[in-house]
């Protein structure tokens, strides 16, 4: 059984790095977009984000899913952005890092692509910190076009403050947040604020599941700000109306495994934003569907 198991997995590995030779070896495809903003005419800005993708080279059939996943999101007439909102990658391994960052540079789902840095991306608790964030800052430098010199960033489209928030060890089930970053945060937005700028805060990680500084420092933070939502990940739970929460004056929205779970892989969100409202659209970027039943809006 060992053997065969061996055999299983080493044959994974190589179909999954011909499927990715096979890529980038390939024309670029041509894509018909399947899906456009509720009012084009009116956006502002509009971004896609899923979450927990999870890359691995013993995986073949996730990766091709995130690949079709890739390219629904790709379908996207009016989005601006894509996010992906940590645990790119299941160990923060070399070759799982050239698969997801190559594979995104290749079909290159929007103009601006942007990930957030999960437990999972840097070892899952196991290695050098340091190194594998290292990793990660290159991966974004390299591959998707986006230098930045620590795993906490920030980015401005069309007007719209993009802020991404991480842990800084290698803590699985929780977030380690620094005094430091908690004060680059509020710098941040205020610098929002002053622009009555709309702001969405991507953390791969729970508020509560926030540590190093209280997890209600944070959330009582982002409660200050007016026009501010904050999504994560990590939980893996299926994308319900519970998804959607208003909790110490703050929106959140968690976000599921976008490589599927006991639930279709592909799942995540179109965000759209309008002088006087956000929509979020939830929809299945694998089978290219809506999930109408999920829609939320808000004012601003």
């Amino acid at each position: 059984m060992l053997i065969v198991n061996f055999f299983k997995s080493v044959g994974q590995v190589i179909l999954t790095l011909v499927t990715l030779l096979s890529l980038l070896l390939s024309s670029n495809k041509q894509i018909e977009y399947t899906y456009e903003a509720m009012y084009p005419d009116e956006l502002i800005m509009s971004f896609s984000v899923i979450s927990d993708t999870h890359i691995e080279t013993s995986n073949s059939e996730s990766y091709n899913a995130f690949i079709q996943s890739l390219y629904g999101m790709k379908g996207g007439k009016d989005i601006d952005a894509t996010v992906f909102l940590g645990d790119n990658v299941m160990n923060g391994q070399a070759v799982e890092n050239m698969l997801f960052y190559s594979t995104v540079e290749k079909i290159k789902p929007a103009d601006i692509n942007l990930a957030a840095l999960g437990n999972h991306d840097v070892g899952n608790g196991e290695g050098d910190y340091t190194n594998l964030c290292e990793n990660f800052l290159e991966c974004n430098s390299e591959f998707l076009d986006n230098p930045i010199e620590k795993p906490y960033y920030y980015k401005v489209i069309n007007g719209v403050y993009m802020i991404f928030l991480a842990s800084e060890d290698l803590s699985v089930h929780s977030c380690y947040i620094s005094e430091e970053q908690l004060s680059w945060l509020k710098g941040v937005l205020d610098e929002a604020a002053e622009q009555n700028a709309l702001c969405f805060v991507f953390n791969h990680h729970p508020i509560m599941l926030v540590d190093g500084i209280e997890w209600y420092d944070l959330s009582d933070l982002l409660a200050e700000y007016y026009n501010l939502i904050y999504f994560c990940g990590h939980t893996h739970m299926e994308l319900t109306p519970y998804s959607f929460r208003f909790s110490r004056g703050l929106y959140s929205v968690y976000l599921p495994r976008g490589s599927g779970d006991s639930y279709s892989p592909g799942i995540g969100i179109v965000v759209e934003v309008y002088e006087d409202k956000v929509l979020l659209r939830p929809r299945n970027f694998y089978t290219n569907e809506w999930i109408k039943d999920l829609n939320h809006e808000y004012w601003i």
